[in-house]
């Protein structure tokens, strides 16, 4: 009896749950700046938008009626209109086919309800990809895996975000940002300069998933295409970008207790003719080089000629 008595004792303990809602401060809304453009032949965006509070898991409320654009040392113009709410857009036009060249500064400059808020961004040099190649993997059996190869130029002091995109879709999960200083430095200090882009950064395009019963799956299939691109950007997008990927992975559970606190990234922007408003988000503006490769049957006959495999 005594032992029946524990055993339901112990069953409504494990069984009682209650769903609480924290009753958190309501904060003003902050305009959010999202400002990263390059020299793509190609229209360039720049969004703008307001937080909102912590909860809340809605879209973030868009800005419009916004002016924005951006300057270069020479004296160019750029303008930015807001083609859909919140989205503000630059054209290639018979003038300029982009917005210039590597060694260029730029003044970014937005007038938002009678304030405005600037920001400067200077175009560094990116890395040339020499080839985007598929490779045999390990596991699961018969699968391909991918990596690109570009030698980093010589001389410290270079920053980039790699970016990929599978079949024409880019890939944007946390997992995906994969940034280095120079060669494949984690941080400024350490010194990996002027030679191909070490294994964890030239590899990190290959995206591992699992299927519905936690088993891994082939990352790329045949007739799969890839196509990779390198950014340049400064040392402090660099940072933002690192910093901002440790406040979206929150582990939660006990692990928080040993975690960074949630706290807003740096940024570059500022009002000018307000200090006292609060403004979040980054401007960059980057040189690009892709190149893409496609699992086609010439490609897995390289693949099996060269024995290509990690």
């Amino acid at each position: 009896m005594r032992k029946i008595l524990y055993l339901f004792f112990i069953s409504t303990f494990l069984s009682c749950e209650d769903i609480i809602t924290p009753n958190l401060p309501t904060n003003d809304p902050i305009l959010v700046v999202d400002a990263w453009i390059n020299n793509l032949d190609k229209p360039q965006k720049i969004f703008l938008s307001t937080t909102q509070d912590y909860l809340d898991s809605t879209s973030s409320p868009t800005v419009s009626g916004a002016s924005v654009s951006v300057t270069d040392d020479l004296g160019n113009e750029f303008d930015f209109l807001e083609a859909d709410p919140g989205e503000y857009v630059w054209q290639p036009d018979s003038l300029h086919k982009n917005l210039g060249d590597v060694g260029t500064t730029y003044l970014l400059s937005v007038g938002y309800g009678g304030t405005e808020i600037i920001a400067y961004s200077s175009m560094k040099r990116t890395s040339i990809i020499d080839s985007v190649n598929f490779v045999r993997g390990q596991f699961p059996e018969g699968s391909y895996y991918a990596e690109f190869w570009s030698r980093e130029e010589s001389g410290i002091g270079d920053a980039y975000w790699i970016k990929s995109y599978k079949n024409g879709i880019y890939q944007n999960g946390l997992g995906d940002i994969i940034t280095c200083i120079d060669a494949g430095a984690s941080s400024e200090g350490a010194v990996i300069d002027g030679i191909p882009f070490i294994p964890p950064i030239r590899r990190g395009v290959t995206r591992f998933e699992t299927d519905d019963d936690g088993d891994f799956i082939s990352p790329f299939d045949k007739g799969d295409s890839l196509y990779v691109e390198i950014h340049s950007v400064s040392f402090e997008a660099f940072d933002f970008l690192n910093k901002t990927a440790i406040q979206i992975n929150r582990p939660g559970g006990f692990s928080e207790l040993f975690a960074v606190s949630l706290s807003n990234v740096p940024t570059n922007i500022s009002a000018v003719n307000n200090q006292k408003f609060p403004v979040v988000g980054f401007f960059n503006v980057s040189s690009v080089h892709g190149m893409g490769n496609t699992l086609d049957d010439e490609e897995i006959e390289k693949i099996e000629l060269y024995n290509r495999e990690w």
